[in-house]
């Protein structure tokens, strides 16, 4: 698992790829009684978020981004 610095090339683009997900309403943050979407780590194919008290499910949510270049790979 590698942690992504806030100057990372690919750090906005995951923000704002999660925004997109339908469950989130082009907001990246979700904030929910004080919880909101967390960075959790990335390993070579996939940015791991976690939300622990989603405001649209009420439970905790988990999305997995696909790293830019991630398809390359797999063809």
């Amino acid at each position: 698992m590698e942690y992504l610095d806030i100057n990372h090339p690919e750090w906005q683009a995951m923000w704002d790829q999660l925004a997109s997900f339908s469950i989130n309403a082009r907001d990246s943050l979700c904030v929910n009684e004080g919880v909101c979407w967390e960075y959790m780590g990335s390993t070579v194919d996939h940015h791991h978020l976690r939300h622990d008290y989603h405001p649209l499910t009420l439970k905790t949510e988990y999305i997995y981004i696909e790293r830019a270049g991630a398809a390359l790979r797999w063809a």
